[in-house]
């Protein structure tokens, strides 16, 4: 889960300068985590604590009001009306659900999780369809499936198209199908030999920079199961405490030791 947090931070000092090449520094002294951070600690907390995704997401936002969210969301948020339905029309709840992934004992429950998290705000079958493909990637990633494995369940199995190949426009092709940067995001771990690269190739891309680190980070951790320790330690540093406190309990507990040993999993999506 950790990754997502670092591609997050990473990826914060880059929302208004795309980078031309997929060499550039990393980390800025003004990297920050943002809204992708905070949500997806709430989700990790909805987990550990038993709280639904809905009042965990409204509790982590009221205590970071300032991280970067929509106006009409941080409304919602911040509202006493419990009862209050709300309908997002950003880039989706993918961004926040990568802990799902990592928790989940299985395929069936990674996707059935990660419908009921972003039903709470996105309610839109494209969204929800993000949400699944990440989860589900990050489940087939953490318990030893190859690339091919992979590609297979997202196209043949959940009919999730990727791109041929990862172009810097590839946010932009995507966005009218699929109104979400997962595939591309996804594509840049299965075109990459390392957690660091992935990072690099998503930033690279034009797009929102942070959602795509975030996403990206999420499954390179899971599928390559190591990110370098200097970068864990620039990253992470930059994280409240509270923030670092339940990512940590996450991690010791669904990360500290990622399944390797490959499942027999036979998909029955449809």
């Amino acid at each position: 889960m950790r990754g997502a947090i670092v591609g997050d931070i990473i990826g914060s000092a880059f929302i208004d300068s795309p980078q031309p090449a997929v060499k550039f520094q990393l980390l800025k002294p003004f990297s920050a985590y943002t809204d992708d951070t905070v949500l997806t600690i709430s989700t990790a907390d909805a987990i550990l604590s038993g709280k639904s995704y809905k009042e965990a997401l409204k509790e982590w936002t009221r205590a970071y009001p300032t991280a970067g969210y929509q106006s009409k969301f941080l409304e919602w948020a911040l509202s006493n009306n419990e009862d209050e339905a709300y309908h997002s029309s950003g880039d989706g709840a993918a961004r926040r659900v990568s802990p799902i992934g990592y928790s989940a004992l299985s395929l069936d429950e990674a996707l059935l999780e990660a419908k009921k998290a972003t039903v709470v705000t996105h309610k839109d079958e494209a969204k929800v369809q993000a949400s699944q493909a990440l989860c589900g990637t990050i489940y087939l990633a953490k318990t030893g499936h190859n690339k091919t494995t992979i590609k297979e369940f997202l196209i043949h199995d959940m009919g999730y198209k990727l791109p041929d190949t990862l172009t810097k426009d590839c946010t932009e092709k995507f966005k009218q199908q699929y109104q979400s940067p997962v595939p591309c995001a996804i594509m840049a771990v299965l075109n990459s030999d390392s957690f660091e690269e992935s990072i690099r190739r998503a930033i690279w891309l034009d797009g929102p920079s942070n959602t795509l680190g975030s996403i990206t980070g999420a499954v390179a951790q899971a599928y390559f199961k190591h990110i370098p320790k200097s970068i864990i330690r620039k990253s992470l540093s930059r994280l409240s405490d509270d923030l670092d406190t339940t990512l940590s309990r996450f991690e010791e507990k669904y990360c500290s030791r990622l399944i390797i040993d490959k499942k027999e999993i036979q998909f029955n999506f449809h």
